[in-house]
This record gives structure tokens, sequence and C-alpha cells, in this order.
């Protein structure tokens, strides 16, 4: 018989305790259970709903616990497995209070909170670095003229740095959904105890401030049983992913002998165990398959999640797994980008001719005839479409066919023969003579690329300040803890 759990259930079986147990992947939430049991037992001595002896017994056990608690396999949890330890260490009499006006329920709900903002700043922090990676990349690169691709052709001109900065706006996103997310999850379960609260004398509040939290889950049957704040976790990191993938997508292929755009570090490469004149982006193929992974981590806790009855059940305790491993692999693809990103040089005579291609400023052409000869886009938009059907039939370059077919196609088209100035022509299917034509803002002129640095460095300070300030508010309550639990140890020695 579990002496922890009464004796309403007489029989047990180690292959179902097994089957059931959660302790394998407890180890995450260890650190918090220690201190959910620590301001627990706090709230309970200053309601004198325990008596300082037993409650401070207690207090003594849980301050000697190390950082890293040892799992023991045969624990159904690791709340059972701290209380068995604390009965074998301290006794029944003074260990059997622990669990007083609290549940496996409650308890479980609020240490996963503490973890799921534990590893929310972290990863904050690892994209800020991302961002401030691709920045430091756009300084380097970012004034290089560059194919903007649309359906994976080539469609216009756009700049090294006005690539990059497309990618550190969609991080910037991520991380304005990860920082909002951590306000719901920073909410605090302790007190409803296994679902509707307890009659035992604890101040929620007080217990929420020593952990760090920022208010209450207020219903009690809510608090036990929605993991809403999991799921909305596991759907940031699918987006983080999405992102963090197609970044990785366009190393791959820029890293490819079609594109030969950039020369990826060996450190994040591999040969063929056969073909000696292979460098493959394994490290970019990794993130981008994590991706998938992380998906389907979040599509299993969403299925596990559906249609259960309210208030706590253990399915619930499946979905804990899928959290930490899709936070793992997000984390870990994050920090890769960076590596990577810091390691690769862009190809600049590659870049250059790929550019040279003066098909790619077909558009700006369309715009100068509507500018400089009084006809429609749609016009326009037919009359360049011939000129580039005529450059490719007769392979030769845009400006070649614009100089020798624009007066015969206008007058077919229009009715009357349109021309345009050779130099202003050489202006308009140029690259970067093109981009400096660019108005509209966020637009890829090159003149806007440093006040756009200027606003993104103040993006990336802002998560620093909510970093910092958010990890010392958690800094404080930790120490607000330790003390409480000190005074009551010395009050007893003394």
């Amino acid at each position: 018989m579990n002496i922890l759990r009464g004796s309403r259930v007489q029989k047990s079986s180690k292959r179902a305790s097994a089957f059931t147990s959660s302790i394998g992947f407890d180890a995450p939430l260890s650190r918090h259970v220690v201190a959910i049991n620590e301001a627990h037992m706090v709230s309970l001595l200053d309601s004198g709903a325990v008596g300082k002896k037993p409650g401070t017994a207690c207090l003594r056990f849980l301050s000697s616990l190390p950082d890293e608690l040892k799992m023991d396999p045969g624990s159904e949890d690791i709340h059972h497995s701290i209380e068995q330890q604390a009965v074998r260490a301290i006794g029944m009499e003074a260990a059997g209070y622990l669990n007083l006006g609290k549940s496996r329920n409650d308890q479980v709900a609020t240490a996963l909170r503490m973890e799921v903002r534990a590893r929310l700043l972290k990863l904050v922090e690892e994209i800020s670095v991302l961002e401030s990676t691709l920045l430091r990349l756009g300084g380097r690169y970012g004034g290089l003229a560059f194919p903007g691709y649309t359906h994976l052709q080539r469609a216009q001109p756009v700049t090294v740095f006005h690539h990059l900065q497309s990618h550190f706006e969609a991080l910037g996103e991520d991380v304005e959904r990860l920082t909002q997310l951590y306000a719901r999850v920073n909410l605090s379960p302790m007190g409803a105890a296994a679902l509707a609260g307890t009659s035992v004398k604890v101040d929620r509040a007080k217990t929420a401030s020593l952990l760090g939290f920022g208010g209450l889950v207020k219903n009690s049957m809510f608090a036990v049983s929605s993991r809403g704040f999991a799921l909305e976790a596991l759907a940031c990191l699918e987006l983080t992913m999405v992102d963090a993938s197609k970044i990785a997508e366009e190393l791959i292929l820029w890293s490819s002998t079609e594109f030969g755009f950039i020369e990826m570090g060996d450190e994040y490469s591999a040969t063929s165990s056969m073909m000696p004149q292979k460098k493959n982006p394994v490290a970019a193929e990794t993130v981008r398959a994590k991706c998938g992974s992380v998906i389907g981590e979040a599509t299993a806790a969403f299925a596990i999640s559906k249609s259960l009855p309210n208030a706590y059940n253990l399915d619930l305790q499946e979905v804990t797994p899928h959290v930490w491993r899709a936070f793992d692999d997000t984390l870990a693809s994050v920090s890769m980008l960076s590596g990577m990103l810091s390691s690769i040089k862009f190809v600049k005579r590659k870049l250059s001719e790929a550019v040279g291609d003066d098909l790619v400023n077909a558009t700006e052409l369309a715009n100068e005839l509507v500018r400089s000869n009084g006809v429609s886009f749609r016009q326009a938009h037919q009359i360049v479409g011939e000129l580039v059907r005529a450059a490719v039939e007769n392979g030769t370059t845009l400006h070649d066919a614009a100089s020798v077919f624009l007066a015969s196609i206008s007058k077919k088209i229009l009715g009357r023969a349109i021309k345009i100035d050779k130099a202003r022509l050489g202006t308009v299917l140029d690259a970067l003579k093109t981009l400096e034509l660019i108005r509209s803002a966020g637009g890829a002129n090159p003149r806007f690329t440093q006040r756009q640095v200027l606003e993104d460095e103040k993006r990336i300070e802002k998560a620093h300040i909510w970093i910092k300030n958010t990890q010392g508010q958690l800094d404080r309550s930790s120490k607000q803890l330790a003390d409480r639990v000190n005074s009551y140890l010395k009050e007893v020695t003394a």
C-alpha cells in the first residue's frame, strides 16, 4: 500500500505505475517543486495552519535538497518523490504536513508555468542574439544588390540588408508574441488545490508573490485544468520555427552550386562519405527538419487536450514532454542559426552576375514608360512583356531588346511609337540605380538602411530591457522566499 495515498486503493501494479509515471520527464520541474513547497509551507506557518516545529522541519528538509534532484524511478512523479524523501528524512509526523491545503494538481500546474516562463525568457534572449547577428551581417554585406525572388523566380532587385531585415521583422513578431504570452503564463494556480480550493488558511497572493508570479489564475477549476498557456507556447514555438526554417532553407539554397550566393562555414557543414567534393549544409538541414518536429509536438499536445472533461485529468500529464521537446528543439535551432549566419560569406561575384541580368529590372522599365510616356501601367506591362520575350528569344539583354524593339512593339500595342532616352534606359535597368528610385516606406532603397538599423537596434534594446526587468523580478522573489525560509529556521534555532 502507498502510505502517501491512503488506503482507498489496496493493490498496485509496477507495470501500471511505470506506465502512468511522469518521473521520466519531471526533472525540469524539480527546482520549481521545491520552491513551491517552501512558499506553501511559509504560507501555512504564517497563517498558523501548521505549528512551527513540524513546519520548520519541513523547511529545513526542503532547503537541504540539492539544485538537481535525483529522480527516483519508482516514484509516481516529482511531487511524490519529494514527499517520500521527506518522510524518510524527518518522519511522517512532520512531513505529513507538506501536502496540507495543496494537491499535485495545483503544484504541477504551477511548476509547469514556472518552467515555461523560464524557457520563454531564454528563447527571447536567443532570438535577440539571432536578430543582432542578422544586423551585423547586414552591416557587412548590406549594400550589395541582391536578386529578390517570388515563386523562386527572380523578381526585382533588393539589397542584402533588405532581405536579411525581412527575417529580422519576422523574428521581431516572434519576440512580441513570446513577451505577451509571458504575462498570461505568469499567473499562479497555487491554492486551487485539487479543483475546489481549500478550507486551510493559505494566502494565495502571498504564495504567488514568493514564487515570482504577477497574479493569480482565479477560478480554482480552471487553475488546475488549464494548459492553454502551454498550448499557446507551443503555437508560438511553431511560428518561431517556421521563421527559422525559412532562414535555414535559404541558406541551403544560397550555398548550392546553382545559386552560389554564400559560402557556409566549415563547422556547420559536412562532406560526403563517398563524394569528396561535397560540402553539405547539414546544420541548416537539421534546423529545417526540427521545424517539423516542433509542429508535431504541438499537434500532439493539442490532440491530447481536446475533449477532456473539466478539471484535472492525467491526460494533461502527457502534454508536458511535448512542451519540453519543442522548447529544446526551438532553442537549439535559433542558437544554431546565429552561429551559421556568423560563419557565412556572401560571394559578391555571384550576386553581381545575378543582378547583372537586367530582366530583373523589367518592372521598373514598365514604371518608367508610365512616367515618361503617359501610358497606363497595364499597357506598359504588355509592352515590357513583349520586350522580355524578344530578349529571351534573341539571347540578348533587356537593354538591347528595348533599344531595338521598343518603337515597333509600342506602335503595335498603342498605335504610336514611343522612345526612351538611352541614359535613362541605362538607369532603370541598373539594379543599384533602380533601388535608389524607390520611394515607398519600407522599400529596398539603400538610403533607408541607416534609419532602419537604428529602429532595429531599439527593438533589440527593448527586448534586452524586458529580459533584465523580468529576470530581476524573478530573482527578487526568489531572494524574498529564501529570506522568509531562513527567518523561520533562525527563529527555531534561536
